[in-house]
């Protein structure tokens, strides 16, 4: 089982229960199993205070840039990369603010499939961010990434990580 004391050891910790379809497990069994079963966000701040946030292609809401821990990568490193890829700016990390205990649960039945970490951590940056178009690692993976002088209402996991943001 993944121990969040390692990833984030002074940070609060929250329960995340995620009911998903089947077809959804299926494509996160090996990241959460066989892979890291990590995964990292950043809230990333301008100097005048504005938040950098990205729509991607799974969600229908904003987001804070983030994604996957890889092998042999930290979680500070993974969230550095993932706001290079995302926003194409260069984050310079703070510390966690938060560390979600995540749990996965077939849709079908009810039943938990697997569990899994991500850690939030706060960062800060400065920089035009490019267009969409140049934006991720594959194509049309970023819809669009920008910075807000206030946090959107359709922030994904808003209820969950607005207090920490």
């Amino acid at each position: 089982m993944i121990e969040s004391d390692d990833i984030a050891p002074d940070v609060p910790r929250v329960r995340q229960t995620l009911v998903l379809p089947a077809s959804t497990l299926a494509s996160l069994r090996g990241w959460a199993i066989d892979g890291t079963g990590l995964a990292t966000l950043a809230r990333v701040r301008d100097p005048d205070g504005r938040i950098a946030l990205v729509r991607n292609d799974w969600t229908d809401g904003w987001f804070l840039p983030g994604g996957a821990v890889e092998p042999g990568e930290t979680p500070a490193g993974a969230a550095r990369r993932e706001v290079r890829e995302e926003t194409g700016l260069e984050a310079t990390l703070e510390g966690p603010l938060v560390a979600l205990e995540q749990t996965y649960v077939s849709e079908t039945d009810g039943d938990p499939q697997f569990s899994a970490l991500q850690a939030v951590y706060s960062a800060t940056a400065d920089g035009e961010i490019p267009d969409a178009s140049q934006l991720g690692v594959a194509e049309g993976e970023i819809q669009a990434a920008r910075w807000f002088e206030t946090i959107p209402g359709n922030l994904h996991d808003g209820d969950l990580l607005r207090p920490y943001l």
